[in-house]
């Protein structure tokens, strides 16, 4: 018996002797598959068989080959791939065309079987003639309304310079933006191409649908020869291995970039969209574009008393009187869209169990421009308020080493639709102040009436503010600019019409950082326009400024916005 105890000692002295190690392996593998062999090898002229094989260094995994492997020119029907071990096997089905240079690139698709770390784009080329043409189209695709680049968006290249191509006829050749938004068709014949970008939606290479995005030049670009210095070997008749071998020690080339604006043409159809009671007395229409012109006709025998707001594509109406009967109105907005609608009393939104909601106890009250030095408090109600003649506010300003100080200040709401009101009134600065205003003050014409309201803020010093000098420098061409000064979280705070070069001084500007624009408002309508491919219209020219904005208290800043004419 005390052998078995001494044994089970000594068996748990081991025991904890004994340490739990994490196995320590290697650095993290982060280096993409390399191909090693290809046959036949990229580059093959006179190719007369359906079969190609990649072998690489590992194993590879190969992702959503109907959207990542991009073939110029698309073939009619889809190549099989098949992977075995570490080699893919590409089949193409369709009957090749003679003399005719085709291109495959893997877009981001072929990666590592462990890490799946991406090859960036593997391009792989061959001829069934004498040569692999080897001319290139490059350029970058950025986004027409904000000049973000736009990656994984198709690019069309065609040689034909007819303006239905896009609209009916897939493309000869076709490539995928990266992430910087650049692109490069490569391995294509000397001449001049017709060049789009498309976001396709149902990936038919063509433009087909109102919702995809599209951006074209309204010229043709040539294809240009860019030598590869780490292979010298010439496929391509346009070229010669004389003129590339000058070219390895030539000191670097600018080659032209071709730059296209991606856009979402505008569909200026009008219809109804919607139309919401979400409060009683407040019924709001929603339209698919901005309401130009409005027709009314009741077609019940009352006609209640109200408000109307216009903004953009949105029609409200607020009644001074709840309606308890259902009213019968015909709608027309821009003489083409006419609606029959039916405005039904207000009741209540349904909960689950059958539950109303509860109707709210007060007036939505709230408050913008606390402790602003120079803008003043301004008050936004939820619904219209009746006028008052007069009201009473207190304001207690909290100094640090004096104490508190009281003061009522007299205001009234003198319109009988009222929905912002401005509280003017002198404060000092780097103070605490508390402003109150009884409730029931405010009522609505809606029945509802404000709660007490109680606003605590700190005003500002003259040291928060600076001042920004702009001189706008404009071309010739009588186009307006509209220049939209916006702040770090893209809020507008000052929006200018230029039509000439001019300077703008923008004072008491909060410290911080700011982004200034200029949009080429070509048709004179205040706002930003898409394109249209149909009618031929690129969408207007948006420029950002490109130095940083930043804005210190207690300082000016003094800038130049110079504006290159543009070839369009």
């Amino acid at each position: 018996m005390r052998r078995i105890i001494l044994f089970l000692f000594a068996i748990c002295c081991l025991a904890g002797c004994a340490k739990i190690v994490t196995p320590v392996g290697g650095p993290k593998d982060v280096t993409p598959p390399e191909v090693v062999k290809e046959v036949p090898p990229s580059g093959q002229t006179h190719f007369t068989g359906n079969v190609i094989k990649i072998s690489f260094n590992e194993f590879v995994t190969l992702e959503n080959t109907m959207e990542n492997v991009l073939i110029s020119p698309p073939l009619e029907h889809q190549p099989t791939f098949t992977l075995s071990g570490k080699t893919l096997t590409i089949k193409i089905l369709d009957t090749l065309q003679p003399d005719r240079t085709y291109n495959f690139g893997f877009a981001d698709c072929i990666r590592d079987f462990t890490e799946g770390n991406p090859i960036p784009y593997y391009n792989y080329a061959f001829s069934t003639g004498d040569y692999v043409d080897s001319m290139q189209l490059r350029g970058k695709v950025t986004d027409a309304l904000t000049g973000q680049p736009v990656s994984d968006c198709f690019v069309f290249a065609y040689s034909e310079n007819v303006d239905s191509l896009p609209l009916t006829t897939r493309p000869q050749f076709v490539t995928k933006t990266r992430k910087d938004g650049s692109f490069t068709i490569k391995n294509i014949k000397s001449g001049d191409f017709k060049i789009f970008a498309l976001k396709d939606i149902n990936n038919n290479l063509i433009f087909d649908l109102p919702n995809e995005s599209i951006a074209f030049a309204d010229e043709c670009y040539s294809s240009i020869y860019i030598p590869d210095t780490k292979n010298t070997t010439v496929t391509d008749s346009t070229s010669s291995p004389a003129n590339v071998d000058s070219l390895k020690d030539a000191a670097p080339v600018e080659y032209p970039s071709i730059s296209l604006q991606l856009f979402t043409e505008k569909d200026s159809t009008q219809a109804l969209v919607k139309m919401q009671n979400k409060e009683a007395g407040k019924y709001e229409f929603f339209y698919k574009s901005s309401i130009k012109k409005l027709q009314k006709n009741f077609l019940s025998d009352t006609v209640p008393d109200y408000w109307e707001v216009l903004h953009g594509d949105t029609l409200t109406w607020y009644l001074k009187e709840p309606i308890s009967d259902t009213l019968r109105v015909a709608l027309t907005v821009n003489d083409t869209v006419c609606d029959t609608l039916q405005l039904t009393p207000f009741k209540g939104k349904e909960k689950a169990g059958r539950q109303r909601q509860s109707k709210p106890k007060y007036l939505s009250v709230s408050a913008k421009n606390q402790g602003e030095l120079y803008k003043t408090i301004l008050l936004q109600f939820g619904y219209p308020i009746r006028p008052v003649d007069e009201f009473e506010a207190m304001l207690v300003s909290k100094h640090k080493y004096s104490g508190n100080d009281t003061s009522y200040l007299k205001f009234s709401v003198p319109d009988s639709f009222v929905m912002e009101l401005p509280l003017p009134m002198k404060v000092d600065e780097k103070v605490v102040y508390s402003l109150l205003i009884r409730d029931s003050v405010f009522q609505g014409y809606n029945g509802l009436a404000s709660d007490t309201l109680k606003l605590d803020f700190t005003t500002k010093t003259e040291k928060d503010y600076g001042t920004l000098r702009m001189k706008y420098i404009l071309p010739d061409n009588g186009f307006q600019y509209l220049a939209t000064l916006s702040d770090s979280k893209g809020k507008p705070v000052a929006v200018d019409i230029l039509s000439e070069s001019k300077e703008l001084t923008y004072n008491n500007l909060l410290a911080g950082n700011y982004s200034l624009k200029l949009i080429e408002d070509r048709n004179g309508n205040e706002q930003w326009d898409t394109g249209n491919y149909r009618r031929k219209l690129l969408p207007e020219r948006i420029i950002a400024f490109e130095k940083s904005i930043t804005i210190r208290g207690y300082w000016e800043l003094e800038e130049v916005f110079e504006v290159k004419e543009e070839k369009r």
